[in-house]
């Protein structure tokens, strides 16, 4: 049976910038219970509610205005029948320390979930049921004095769902830990 389309699209008032302001992750088993459960849940593309281990809270990563992005697109296969989301988060870190190389390592080794504020004041939630992970990071000392001397890290994931809304009074209990 054809999946059914319920609505268009209208072009509204040009009032959409782009960019990304902060990033919020967190590791993606943190959003499961002891039984595979998500602690997300959602409704029509918005989450409702996040849940988290005892203990485990989103960290915070500030972005330099203009150098982050996000990304979501289709992948499918006509001769498969397969349909599924990609997501990609693109961030830098300015530094290259040794705290710096451990947390970048540590992201590396792991699956996380990012809510990310978008420059259209919007939250988004990339990587809820897979998880996104480190595909790429590159760092660098750069050349020239006002060369970035730090990392450009790019996760990216497969899913069964787009992004989620994240509303904005749920987006300010991330840093809570659970």
């Amino acid at each position: 049976m054809p999946c059914e389309i319920t609505s268009g699209y209208a072009i509204e008032c040009r009032d959409s910038v782009g960019g990304v302001e902060t990033i919020y992750l967190i590791e993606n088993s943190a959003l499961y219970d002891a039984s595979g459960n998500s602690r997300v849940t959602s409704a029509s593309g918005v989450v409702t509610a996040i849940g988290k281990d005892a203990g485990k809270r989103f960290w915070k990563f500030e972005v330099p205005r203009g150098t982050a992005n996000t990304s979501n697109g289709i992948s499918s296969s006509q001769e498969n029948g397969t349909f599924y989301y990609t997501h990609q988060v693109v961030f830098p870190i300015n530094q290259r320390n040794a705290t710096i190389r451990n947390i970048v390592t540590t992201l590396g080794k792991n699956r996380v979930t990012f809510v990310v504020k978008e420059g259209d004041g919007l939250y988004k939630m990339f990587g809820q049921e897979f998880g996104l992970t480190l595909d790429n990071s590159e760092g660098g000392s750069g050349t020239a004095l006002a060369d970035r001397n730090g990392y450009m890290l790019t996760f990216s994931s497969m899913e069964r769902e787009d992004f989620l809304i994240v509303p904005a009074n749920i987006a300010a209990t991330l840093e809570t830990a659970g």
